[in-house]
C-alpha cells in the first residue's frame, strides 16, 4: 500500500468521525516495543510500529518526504506508513547509533557511539555525504550520549552522559567548545533565544545554559513545576509557541511505581497546560517528535 493510499484512509476516518486534523506527536522511547503517532487533542494512538527485537528506540522523526525516521541501537532506518524499510543504516557489533535527527537541508545526522564516535550525515536515501570521528574519551559506548543535534552554526552539540558535560564539535571534527553541565546529559536543544536547554535524565532536572560563555541561565527541577513532576527528563522539544515539550522517560524505576506523565507541555511559567499519562497503550517515551496541524495536511492527511 502506498503513502498515499493510507493518507486516503486515515483522511476518510476522520471525515467519517466528523473531525478536523489536528497535531500529532510521534512518540518512542527505551523499553518501548513501539514507535507510536499520538493524536495530542484525544491522546488516542492512531498508529504504531511495532519494534524487531533487541532494537532501542532513542530518536524519532517525521522526514519531509513524510517518512518515519527512527535510531534502533544498532543503526537507524526509516519506514513509510505501511512499514516498509526505505533505507536501513547498520553500525558493526563494537558500536551503538543512538541518534538520529534532521538537518535544515532535509538531510539526517546519525550519532554513533564508539571509539570513535562518528557523526556522520546522510541525505534523504540514506546516502552519507560527511563523516567526522572524534574521541571522547569515554571507554563504553552505551555510556556516552543519546540524542545529537546540529547547531544553527553547522557544529554539533553533544551531550555526554556519564561525563555530565557537553561538547560543541566542528564539521572538521575539532573541539570548539567544553562545558561541565553537572547532570547526567540525555539530549540537547538550541533555543531560539541562542542559549542551550540540557535534559539532564535521572537529576530530574534541565538545565539552561548560555552556549557562548558557558554559564547557568537556570536550572528546572520538578519544583519549578506546577501541576507535574519530572522523573527521568529525557528529549524536550520547543515548540512554535516557545511552550517546551518534555519526554518523562520512567525506565529507570526499578520497580517504583511512577505516577508521573509520559509527556508534559509547560508554558514559560512551568504550568502544565497539556500531558499524556497513557502507560497502557503508549509506553514508555524519551523521544518525541512534534507534528503541528499545517505539516501534517501538506503530507495529505486532511
Amino acid at each position: 500500500m502506498s503513502r498515499f493510499c493510507f493518507c486516503m484512509i486515515i483522511a476518510l476516518l476522520w471525515e467519517v468521525q466528523g473531525l478536523a486534523a489536528q497535531d500529532k506527536i510521534l512518540v518512542a522511547g527505551s523499553g518501548n516495543p513501539a514507535i507510536s503517532l499520538v493524536d495530542k487533542q484525544t491522546g488516542k494512538v492512531e498508529w504504531r510500529h511495532a519494534l524487531e527485537k533487541g532494537e532501542e528506540c532513542n530518536s524519532v522523526a517525521l522526514t519531509p518526504e513524510g517518512n518515519i525516521l527512527y535510531s534502533y541501537k544498532k543503526g537507524a532506518k526509516t519506514v513509510n506508513w505501511v512499514h516498509e524499510v526505505v533505507w536501513d543504516y547498520e553500525v558493526t557489533a563494537a558500536q551503538e547509533l543512538q541518534s538520529a535527527t534532521l538537518l535544515p537541508d532535509g538531510g539526517i545526522l546519525l550519532g554513533i557511539c564508539g571509539n570513535p564516535a562518528l557523526f556522520v550525515e546522510v541525505d534523504k536515501e540514506g546516502k552519507e555525504t560527511h563523516r567526522v570521528a572524534f574521541d571522547l574519551g569515554i571507554a563504553k559506548p552505551h555510556s556516552q550520549f543519546r540524542q545529537v543535534f546540529r547547531l544553527r552554526n553547522g557544529n554539533y552539540l553533544v551531550p555526554l552522559m556519564s561525563a555530565r558535560k557537553v561538547m560543541e564539535i566542528s564539521r572538521d571534527g575539532s573541539l570548539v567548545k567544553e562545558y561541565e553541565v553537572g547532570g547526567k546529559v540525555f539530549s540537547s536543544l538550541e533555543l531560539t533565544d541562542g542559549n542551550w536547554l540540557l535534559p539532564c535524565g535521572d537529576d530530574h532536572c534541565y538545565v539552561v545554559m548560555d552556549g557562548e560563555t558557558g554559564a547557568k541561565v537556570k536550572k528546572v527541577t520538578s519544583d519549578d513545576v506546577t501541576g507535574g513532576a519530572f522523573w527521568f527528563v529525557a528529549q524536550v522539544i520547543e515548540l512554535q509557541n516557545k511552550n517546551l515539550l518534555v519526554c518523562n522517560w520512567d525506565g529507570h524505576a526499578k520497580g517504583q511505581v511512577v505516577d508521573v506523565p509520559q509527556l508534559m507541555e509547560l508554558d514559560e511559567k512551568g504550568k502544565v497546560v497539556w500531558s499524556l499519562r497513557d502507560k497502557q497503550n503508549v509506553g514508555k517515551v524519551s523521544a518525541a517528535y512534534y507534528i503541528d496541524k499545517q505539516k501534517w495536511l501538506k503530507l495529505g492527511f486532511k
